[in-house]
């Protein structure tokens, strides 16, 4: 196992203002490190259940948004969501992320659409779909989508929905 790690060629979660790269596997199998690339920020604001998360603001500029409170940020600085609180961010950045402990399934309830985002009609928040949206309707929504928003914000959402994580098929 390596003791040295380099930033991954593909992303392990996407947004509709960021893309996040997964370090790892890692030795402490508890923990999560995550290079963010945000465009505009989070596209939702969202709640975890056990994870805590802290974030270091490598470059760039934005803000947080944590329990209804903003929080401006710029490099150097570090900020700290502990979970059972909502949050989300936004602006023109580089974080580094951590996570403790590791990711898993169901860890996160987003609970309403970050406008500093996007500014289309996005449907049901992730993890909210009924089940026939979850089976068939994807292409459903990606047309609606398609329909209703303007062109640049078309080409940045492309045709995914919300945030998709994909590091625990890696795993």
């Amino acid at each position: 196992m390596p003791y040295t790690y380099t930033l991954p060629q593909s992303t392990a979660f996407s947004g509709l203002g960021l893309e996040g790269y997964a370090f790892g596997p890692l030795r402490q199998k508890d923990l999560d490190i995550y290079y963010i690339e945000c465009r505009t920020g989070h596209d939702t604001f969202m709640i975890s259940r056990k994870i805590t998360r802290t974030y270091y603001v490598l470059a760039g500029s934005g803000y947080f948004t944590i329990a209804n409170q903003r929080y401006d940020v710029y490099p150097g600085m570090l900020v700290e969501v502990p979970p059972e609180v909502e949050y989300t961010y936004s602006g023109q950045m580089t974080l580094l992320g951590f996570g403790r402990p590791h990711w898993f399934r169901d860890n996160d309830t987003h609970t309403r659409w970050n406008t500093d985002v996007t500014t289309c009609e996005q449907g049901p928040l992730p993890g909210h779909e009924s089940l026939w949206t979850r089976l068939v309707g994807k292409g459903l929504r990606a047309s609606r989508r398609w329909a209703g928003c303007s062109s640049d914000h078309q080409r940045e959402q492309g045709s995914g929905s919300g945030l998709r994580h994909r590091s625990i098929e890696n795993r």
